[in-house]
């Protein structure tokens, strides 16, 4: 597999996850900077509510059709339109049941306010749903340009909206952010139909054979999405019913940092999975075993950097960017910067197992950190405040990077050895500009 012949493609989807960066420092510095804390606190619970539900529609729906829809077959239209009904219906039913039992989840996660907001949920997830939807079938297919801009839409038009609205004096409260997410993912679902309407082939009925191989896919897809969604976005839940939608608000300042891991691991499923697949299809493991050993060689030395100016610049970063807001969390930051040395480990190996179709063993490796995870925020969030939920999340994605590469080894074995050998082929690289 020439690299040089998606290169194009790898650089559009690099920028295309870049967006959620420049999304990240728009928040920073228009929203997090100004909003009240309690407001910010608040947006932030519905927030991470909202990604949480949309994630599990992801992985129980779409991320089949991923895998499907990426094999090299012509008409695979009773796969789109069997993962479209089973993600409608996930999305309908999470809607429902959070509207009908706000009140509980607002008064489990100390945030009263937070009741009036969930009201928004089923519009948010209606607005997004197209989105979501197109945005898996040009991932698929490696449609990275258009893929940029439907992603440029919502991650670019949220910080230009709240800058506007500011400007007229219409920005202070979490009720603005919600309404300001509703044009924005409508606008993108809009322009994400229509440049993928090629790729659109609907069935009224599609087999039962069609439904149960999506679903037998994404029934074990969930266990593995339901871990790292748990850990990375349950910490503000249970860091809020300890103690409340402000101190959500200190530990969102410096989380938004690590929306550059979100992007790394974004970046490596959008190419490992669809290539995991096709060359696990044609049985080429050789060069299938190359691309983990290079994928997780080279996003750990891209990485690198990261975690030096989290650990030698974090009281800067805070002071610069916060006037004098959140000072109180520069230690955290430093906590998060150990994410380097895990994070490389679990997109690839995990994207390589779903790859391989064997989602069976992301769901297995789901449960075990799902338990593992509640334990340590569940000991340490009381005892150290912000500071144990940051410990905890480092902590959980070290023991799911470790579980993952193990279960990976069994049918692409790889070692440290190897690993750091594709070092030196950064260099053969960049100059022959070939991956495998």
């Amino acid at each position: 597999m020439e690299f040089g012949k998606h290169l194009g493609k790898g650089l559009w989807g690099i920028a295309d996850k870049s967006l959620a960066v420049a999304y990240g420092v728009g928040f920073v510095l228009l929203v997090i900077r100004v909003l009240p804390k309690e407001e910010l606190g608040n947006f932030v619970l519905l927030q991470e509510l909202f990604l949480v539900m949309s994630g599990l529609a992801n992985a129980v729906a779409l991320q089949p059709l991923l895998k499907f829809a990426a094999e090299e077959r012509d008409d695979y239209k009773d796969t789109i339109t069997a993962s479209l009904y089973i993600c409608l219906a996930f999305v309908v039913v999470s809607s429902g049941l959070t509207v009908l039992f706000r009140d509980p989840i607002a008064s489990l996660l100390n945030s009263p306010a937070l009741s009036s907001l969930l009201l928004y949920m089923p519009v948010l997830m209606a607005a997004s749903f197209v989105r979501n939807f197109v945005l898996i079938l040009l991932q698929s297919k490696l449609y990275m340009r258009s893929l940029f801009w439907t992603d440029a839409v919502h991650f670019l038009g949220f910080p230009i909206l709240v800058w506007v609205l500011s400007k007229f004096g219409r920005f202070d409260t979490a009720e603005d952010l919600v309404h300001i997410s509703l044009a924005t993912f409508t606008i993108s679902s809009i322009l994400g139909w229509w440049l993928s309407r090629s790729l659109i082939s609907l069935t009224l009925r599609p087999s039962r054979e069609e439904f149960l191989k999506v679903w037998d896919y994404g029934k074990f897809s969930l266990g593995g999405i339901v871990s790292y969604l748990f850990y990375s976005k349950a910490d503000s839940f249970i860091l809020s019913a300890f103690t409340g939608p402000v101190q959500v608000a200190v530990y969102t300042s410096v989380k938004i940092f690590i929306r550059i891991y979100e992007m790394v691991t974004q970046v490596v499923q959008m190419f490992v999975l669809p290539i995991t697949s096709r060359l696990s299809s044609r049985g080429e493991f050789d060069k299938l075993k190359a691309v983990v050993e290079k994928g997780i060689a080279f996003t750990t030395i891209g990485l690198v950097p990261v975690s030096i100016l989290f650990v030698a610049f974090a009281p800067i970063l805070l002071d610069v960017l916060y006037q004098g807001r959140y000072a109180e969390a520069a230690p955290m930051l430093q906590v998060f910067s150990l994410l380097t040395l895990f994070v490389p480990v679990h997109a690839v190996a995990t994207n390589t197992l779903m790859g391989l179709g064997h989602a069976r063993e992301g769901f297995m490796i789901g449960v075990q950190v799902l338990l593992v995870s509640i334990l340590v925020y569940m000991a340490l969030t009381p005892l150290l405040g912000a500071m144990g939920t940051a410990l905890g999340y480092v902590l959980t994605s070290a023991i799911l990077g470790v579980l993952t590469l193990y279960h990976m080894n069994k049918y692409v074995p790889v070692s440290a050895r190897g690993i750091t050998k594709r070092v030196n082929d950064i260099k053969e690289f960049l100059k022959s500009r070939r991956f495998v």
